[in-house]
């Protein structure tokens, strides 16, 4: 005689299975690289990028959660409800377990929100994995460049603000470009390639970092500094932009500094690497 279809059993390997992904994913999710570098990479761990990573966690965590939805209000709900109104009075008989339980769940997430040991080291050690995918050769101009059309990349200093010779210069690497109006990652796409392999004719030749002077930085203008390195001050504008920076062309460098809250020192590496070819 066959056999009904059993929802206990397709619920219970429902929740294994969608535990498995989970624990899976949540893992390589740990140590993959920041998104900026594993967009602009196209980093792969078993076929998936990161985004597909994070698309299969999200899938499978609702999976986890309707399936012991499921499990617990329609097919165990009258065992469910006898166990908790049994648990719970067990519980309210005895306060020091049920104290120390509900001490613990606040010491893992106050713990974690205030960076305590040794719940930092755990979320430093996953940083630091992190951090050992990205080198200096592979990072993006600009945060996230991938998602940039060539016109928005030709205003980056040092790109020279045409958008038609970045697509010439891509043609003539053999690359197929469309319209200047694509993103790098969608040209990347319909090449079969990564923003990072795209960037390399695209990238201003190296001829060694410019420096700026230490003394007298701060009493210069950001127009003043851009036309010194024969670049655009929009451009100077929009990369600081990019990195959180707040600035206008008739600003001094000091205004900047005391208006975005970072100090004459950090202000001016930042300005040394975008005005460097």
């Amino acid at each position: 005689m066959k056999k009904s279809f059993s929802w206990r059993i397709f619920v219970s390997f429902g929740l294994l299975l969608s535990f498995l992904m989970l624990l899976v994913s949540g893992v390589i999710l740990y140590i993959s690289p920041p998104g900026r570098v594993a967009n602009w990479t196209d980093w792969r761990m078993l076929g998936l990028t990161k985004t597909g990573w994070e698309n299969q966690h999200a899938i499978f965590g609702f999976a986890f959660a309707l399936l012991s939805i499921f499990h617990l209000f329609v097919l165990n709900w009258k065992a469910f409800f006898s166990y908790l109104k049994t648990k719970t009075s067990a519980g309210l008989k005895s306060p020091l377990e049920l104290s120390g339980s509900v001490l613990l769940a606040l010491l893992f997430g106050v713990g974690t929100y205030s960076s305590l040991q040794p719940f930092a080291a755990i979320i430093d050690f996953g940083n630091s994995v992190s951090a050992s995918w990205e080198k200096r050769e592979m990072q993006p101009p600009v945060p996230h460049a991938e998602t940039m059309t060539l016109v928005e990349l030709a205003l980056q200093p040092g790109l020279g603000g045409d958008a038609g010779i970045l697509k010439a210069k891509l043609e003539k690497a053999g690359f197929r470009v469309d319209s200047v109006q694509q993103t790098l990652g969608e040209i990347a796409l319909k090449n079969h390639t990564t923003a990072e392999k795209l960037y390399v004719p695209l990238a201003p030749e190296k001829s060694g970092a410019r420096k700026l002077p230490a003394e007298g930085l701060g009493r210069k203008t950001l127009q003043e500094v851009a036309d010194e390195a024969g670049v655009s001050a929009a451009s100077l504008q929009l990369a600081m932009k990019q990195k959180g920076i707040e600035a206008e062309p008739a600003m001094t460098l000091r205004a900047i500094a005391d208006r975005n809250g970072i100090d004459m020192s950090r202000l001016r590496e930042m300005l040394e690497t975008m005005i460097s070819p």
